[in-house]
């Protein structure tokens, strides 16, 4: 309990500074070597609140649109200090969820304004343990990019949690969202 206050107090003093709604441009940093393993799962930083797996599994498009989070752990997930993101706009998590909890098993949908806008033309969401460096990725959690892209690809393929920057799910024009179907690096499940 006394480490959860610790890390919550850090988070907190991570957020004061000055009203910008944008973040600091995150320091450069050597991404680390990638292996061809298509794991989605990455260890979680220290200083970060322990978490179930939370995995982006749906976007839909427009602006009544969302980006689907869901718990796949076991224990409910305490998501305060998590970051739902879209460069440049990051939103505490925990301030779009009732109770800033996902229950174990659960879905969640968060609106298209927290992350900026959804357009099916191009875009990404992503999950961040904290907001203290957006690129680096022992920070990222989840992502996933369609159409043209965004600008974290990079560091999601360096967590290891996206299989290139390049690559990105092209969203079915009949369709007016994308929808996960299975293990989220691998873009053939998203339809």
């Amino acid at each position: 309990m006394t480490t959860c206050l610790v890390v919550l107090a850090l988070l907190l003093a991570g957020c004061g500074g000055d009203d910008s709604s944008e973040p600091a441009e995150p320091q450069a940093t050597e991404a680390p070597a990638t292996s061809s393993t298509t794991s989605t799962t990455v260890p979680i930083p220290q200083d970060a609140v322990a978490l179930g797996d939370l995995v982006i599994v749906g976007v839909q498009f427009g602006d009544g649109g969302f980006v689907r989070v869901q718990n796949r752990g076991s224990t409910d997930a305490d998501v305060n200090g998590i970051y739902i993101c879209q460069f440049p706009q990051y939103t505490d998590l925990g301030v779009e969820v009732i109770g800033g909890v996902i229950d174990a098993g659960a879905t969640v949908e968060i609106p298209a304004s927290a992350v900026g806008g959804l357009s099916s033309a191009g875009g990404e969401a992503a999950l961040y343990a904290n907001n203290s460096d957006f690129g680096s990725p022992d920070n990222i959690l989840a992502y996933v990019q369609w159409g043209t892209g965004g600008a974290r690809a990079e560091v999601a393929t360096a967590a290891n949690i996206w299989p290139g920057p390049e690559v990105s799910i092209t969203p079915d024009p009949a369709y007016n969202d994308i929808v996960l179907e299975g293990d989220p690096v691998d873009p053939e499940n998203w339809s």
